[in-house]
């Protein structure tokens, strides 16, 4: 029997939610391996009957990157044995290759480990495998397809008429791009492939065939003046979308013969629409490129459709909204699901939107996951943006023997003196640091406003009644408290802040700061002396008491070149040397609202 890899975020998801998660049943997502199903991802759904359980799983596949599949189901018994899991498993129609996955919850008890892990080889007959668990998923290719499609929808007097033309001309471009017509070619090569047929590749050639081809430079990843290695990086296949002209009796469903021509004209009003299709598959290197082409196909037309729901619940008489697709990571796994929204709706009117996709994918409400600011950000996306993100994740520096690493959470960008073509050099860095806490907050999804320049900054502490009007347009420095003032002000989050009146003893906050940055794990700027830095975190050891901090410098002054900012320590971990044992240093922790 094959084993069963289940990521640690899928289990702490359940367990930690299984109150708010009534009735306690829904469907595991996963990925399909050679060892086995990897399982990635949850949905709880609230109609539980057996007669529904194919029309919601139906529902469910929208949201889902190719690849990502239903490999099984969540559920509560009395018990965990296997006779009694089997009878109930038995009324779900689930027939796979791979088997069913079931993750059972015993009543009164909401902890879950391998214990509460089974698999159904078939309909009868459920057993125990080999459960492992794991806090990294295998390393997975991704692919990306982006490409438009222009719709014209005729207009008619008649009472659900617009409704009934957009469902039909929905259903002839599905059956378009599911036809054999439909082919795919991998940029930068001269390889084409479809769900039957491979041209530049053998017939059984696999995913790591794609990426060896890849012209693109295999030592370096270019993102301005910035270069990475590229095997830090998870390299995004990006692919075209084509449609095959040259008809032959393979790809035509009828036969061949002269073509016929019928002519009409009519006069009638239209809308046009586009469908900005933005699609992401997520598989292993020894993936046929057939299956491939096959999870390509099924995305695209489970996106066409997502895009036709969302038009249809955002219809308003006779015009049709813009709808557009983010992806996002709600697990702490690499599983991606793909949301569509209208375009012209604020964050406040998707805020039930967003209630709905929280239940669905056992989310707390308390923190934004689905917000437009916490998509997901491809390599490529990261190479437009003009600052360098998350820089620490490329230090190679080994923990500290015994410690214990606390980091802050998701993204934030990096920003420091001379940027933007203004020169704050010597006066500017809490400036920097606070910009750099605003952009965190940017890509969490708590704001969407833009990241305050240092007259707006200047202009906000005045507006508080912290300065003097003649403060704007100065270089006077600027501490902790302003940096709170300032959040408050601009993007209205509060913060706690922490003193200490010497350098020294930054060392007893260790503990402090691990529980920040676990519970809140937000970037924190602090100030002694004249100089402002940002920490990204601490590796502190419970025993001996000794911490390090992970400090993002802004007095750096050079380029966004990511090799010279760690190589020089301008990212990087810090000892208590780093600080001035005799300054006076304010912490400004921003803390997170309990917002989605």
């Amino acid at each position: 029997m094959a084993s069963v890899h289940i990521n640690s975020s899928v289990i702490k998801t359940l367990s930690d939610n299984s109150k708010e998660i009534v009735p306690f049943f829904g469907v595991l997502l996963g990925q399909e391996t050679k060892d086995g199903w990897h399982v990635t991802g949850c949905c709880h759904l609230k109609d539980s009957s057996p007669s529904q359980f194919s029309v919601v799983k139906e529902s469910v596949s929208q949201y889902l990157s190719g690849g990502l599949q239903i490999c099984g189901i969540f559920l509560e018994n009395t018990s965990l044995k296997v006779e009694d899991i089997a009878s109930q498993v038995r009324k779900y129609p689930f027939k796979h290759q791979n088997g069913l996955v079931i993750c059972v919850k015993q009543k009164n008890n909401s902890n879950l480990s391998e214990e509460n892990i089974f698999l159904s080889s078939d309909e009868n007959v459920v057993q125990k495998p080999t459960v492992i668990i794991e806090k990294d998923d295998p390393p997975f290719v991704k692919v990306r397809l982006k490409c438009s499609f222009t719709l014209s929808v005729k207009i008619d007097s008649q009472k659900g008429a617009l409704k009934n033309e957009l469902l039909s001309v929905i259903e002839n471009l599905c059956n378009t791009v599911s036809s054999a017509s439909t082919v795919y070619r991998v940029q930068n090569t001269a390889v084409i492939f479809s769900s039957t047929q491979v041209v530049g590749l053998p017939m059984e050639a696999e995913c790591s065939s794609l990426l060896q081809l890849s012209t693109a430079d295999q030592d370096e990843f270019v993102k301005g003046k910035q270069k990475h290695s590229k095997s830090q990086l998870e390299e995004t296949l990006l692919c075209d979308l084509l449609q095959n002209v040259t008809v032959t009796e393979e790809t035509c469903d009828v036969p061949l013969c002269a073509p016929i021509i019928q002519h009409s004209l009519e006069k009638f009003r239209a809308v046009t629409l586009t469908f900005p299709v933005d699609i992401c598959c997520q598989v292993t290197p020894n993936t046929l490129v057939t299956t491939l082409g096959e999870y390509l196909t099924t995305a695209l037309c489970n996106q066409i459709k997502a895009m036709q729901d969302c038009l249809l619940k955002n219809i308003e008489g006779e015009s049709l909204p813009k709808v557009q697709p983010f992806h996002f990571q709600p697990w702490e796994s690499s599983a991606i699901i793909t949301v569509i929204y209208p375009e012209d709706k604020s964050e406040e009117k998707l805020e039930s939107r967003r209630q709905e996709l929280h239940s669905l994918f056992c989310l707390p409400a308390s923190r934004p996951v689905f917000r437009r600011g916490n998509v997901y950000l491809f390599p490529e996306d990261i190479s437009q943006y003009g600052y360098l993100i998350n820089p620490h994740q490329y230090i190679t520096t080994q923990p500290m023997k015994g410690g214990q690493q606390s980091l802050v959470q998701g993204l934030y960008s990096y920003h420091h003196y001379m940027q933007d073509r203004f020169d704050d050099n010597m006066w500017g860095c809490a400036y920097r640091s606070l910009q750099t806490l605003v952009s965190w907050f940017r890509f969490q999804g708590y704001t969407d406003k833009p990241i305050p320049t240092h007259r707006e900054i200047q202009q906000a502490l005045v507006d508080v009644g912290d300065k003097e009007p003649k403060f704007v347009g100065s270089r006077q420095w600027i501490g902790s408290m302003e940096v709170s003032y300032c959040l408050d002000h601009l993007i209205g989050i509060t913060s706690r802040i922490v003193f200490v009146s010497e350098g020294s003893d930054l060392v007893t906050k260790g503990r402090e700061l691990a529980q920040h940055f676990q519970v809140q794990g937000t970037p924190i700027m602090i100030g002694g002396g004249v100089l402002a830095h940002t920490i990204l975190g601490v590796d502190f050891n419970e025993v001996t008491g000794d911490v390090k901090f992970l400090i993002l410098d802004p007095h750096y002054t050079g380029a966004e070149e990511l090799k010279v900012i760690l190589d020089k320590g301008w990212c990087g971990w810090k000892g208590m040397d780093f600080w001035d044992k005799t300054a006076h240093y304010n912490m400004c922790l921003p803390q997170r609202p309990k917002v989605i």
